[in-house]
Order: structure tokens, then C-alpha cells, then sequence
């Protein structure tokens, strides 16, 4: 049984999450179920952008009853999705896992497709990454996702399905290699993964994986629902307006000499 243990990878899983007290208990619940059995230690880290409902109770809640190990982290102020996951992702390389996987808190990912990305790494892939099917999504998000993928391709010259994918995983050594060329409060920071895997020449392989509604009350939540009356979500127009602008500061100091070798300033 002490060979068998030792034979899996140990696991980190970066988990940001924002007014997800609804459903990230259960969502917890299924990851734990999922990698579990397929690791040597699984470790998950959820950090709690300064929600305003009862997230983190809910996370504490549900620590006794999953065989992972669980870590809380707790913003003292809103920094948004991007820089979330960048503390999530640099918490995972502290603890050296032999992979670094990570989904969104707000359940719209199946543990069973976690599980492929593990099965993936482990068989040899270095980096892998989600390609949603089926979005079930509000419509505003989908035209998001096809806006950002021609993006991507016309403005960093790189082909990829879904390139923002918030379900991945990668070798942490590949990670560790990656994660430095991203700006530190970078509001993409999957995005910016994706462009420096390619720019590094590393095989990104992507995969379908399923998509399900948001786990609560409401499909859209609380970070880019709509206001009363209206048919736009203002929050997430101005978002996409900072997330250009900094994708195109980004990409101008791609072009310096020395990028390749060193982290971003």
C-alpha cells in the first residue's frame, strides 16, 4: 500500500472564489472525490477574494469531511479574479506538488474532468488546458470567449480554442518556469499562461471538457451580473476595457529585448 501511495503525484489545486457560499461546498466535495484516490496528497487552496457572503464559513464547513488539505485565504479587500488566482497559483509552488491544477470556485467544471487533466499530466503531458463545450453561460460570456480567442490569435499570433479556460493544470516545474513572466496583479492571468506557453514553444494541449451551470442561486453571480433594467453588465464591459489595455502593455513588453529571460517588471 506504501509503494502504491508513493507511485502518485502529490496535487495542488488553485481555487479563487468570490460570493460562492451556494455551491463551492459541494463543488469542494467533488474534487476531493475526484483526485483524491488518484493522489499521494492532495492539497487545495481557496482563496477568498473578500466576499460578502458566508464563503469562507461554507469552506470551513466542509474541511472535516474531505480527506484533502484544505487552506483558506482570506483577501482583506476585493482584488479581483486575476490577482486571486495569481496568489492561489504562487501558493501552490510553495508547496512544491509534483502538479498545480486550477478551477474557478464557482462550480461550473465536473470533478471528473479535473481528473482527466491529472490522468493527462501523468501521462506525460507538461501543461494542459480546458476547452469548455457546450457554454452554458449568459450570452454576453460566450461572445466574450469568441472576442478573446480572435484576440489572441491577431494580437500575440497564437491559435487556441479557449484561451482564458479557468480549468488547467500544469507540471510545476513548467509552472514554476511560466508563472514569473505574468504580471503579478495580471487581471488574465490564464490568458497570459496561454501566450507564454506558446511564446516558449511548450505544447499546450488542450482538451474538451464539460460546462455546467454555476452551483447557486444564480447562473450569472454576483462578479458580472446585470444591473436592475438592464440587458448589459456594465462591470463586465469596463473589466474587458482594463483587461485590453493591460493585454496590449503586455504584449509591447513581449517585444523588449531580454523578455524571454526574465519575469516581468
Amino acid at each position: 500500500m506504501a509503494s502504491e501511495r508513493e507511485s502518485k503525484p502529490s496535487v495542488a489545486v488553485a481555487i479563487p472564489a468570490y460570493n460562492e457560499a451556494d455551491g463551492i461546498g459541494g463543488f469542494l466535495k467533488e474534487i476531493d472525490r475526484a483526485l483524491g484516490p488518484h493522489a499521494s496528497s492532495l492539497h487545495l487552496i481557496v482563496v477568498d477574494d473578500a466576499s460578502t457572503d458566508n464563503t469562507g464559513e461554507v469552506v470551513e464547513a466542509a474541511r472535516p469531511e474531505l480527506s484533502a488539505t484544505v487552506e483558506l485565504i482570506t483577501n482583506p479587500g476585493n482584488l479581483g479574479h486575476g490577482p486571486s488566482l495569481m496568489q492561489g497559483y504562487q501558493r501552490a509552488l510553495a508547496l512544491d506538488p509534483d502538479y498545480v491544477l486550477q478551477v474557478d470556485g464557482d462550480g461550473q467544471f465536473h470533478g471528473s474532468d479535473l481528473r482527466r487533466v491529472l490522468v493527462l499530466l501523468n501521462d506525460d503531458a507538461h501543461a494542459v488546458s480546458g476547452v469548455r463545450r457546450f457554454r452554458q453561460d449568459p450570452w454576453f460570456r460566450m461572445i466574450m470567449t469568441r472576442l478573446v480567442r480572435t484576440y489572441v490569435h491577431s494580437s500575440f499570433g497564437v491559435l487556441a480554442r479557449d484561451p482564458n479556460c479557468p480549468l488547467r493544470g500544469y507540471e510545476t516545474a513548467v509552472l514554476r518556469e511560466l508563472l514569473p513572466l505574468v504580471p503579478p496583479n495580471a487581471l488574465v492571468p490564464n490568458l497570459y499562461l496561454t501566450v507564454v506557453a506558446s511564446r516558449r514553444g511548450l505544447a499546450l494541449l488542450e482538451v474538451d471538457v464539460s460546462h455546467r451551470v454555476r452551483r447557486g442561486r444564480s447562473a450569472e453571480g454576483s462578479t458580472w451580473a446585470r444591473g436592475p433594467g438592464s440587458v448589459i453588465p456594465w462591470r463586465l464591459v469596463r473589466f474587458s476595457l482594463a483587461a485590453l489595455r493591460e493585454s496590449r502593455a503586455f504584449r509591447a513588453r513581449m517585444d523588449t529585448p531580454g523578455w524571454a529571460r526574465g519575469a516581468v517588471r
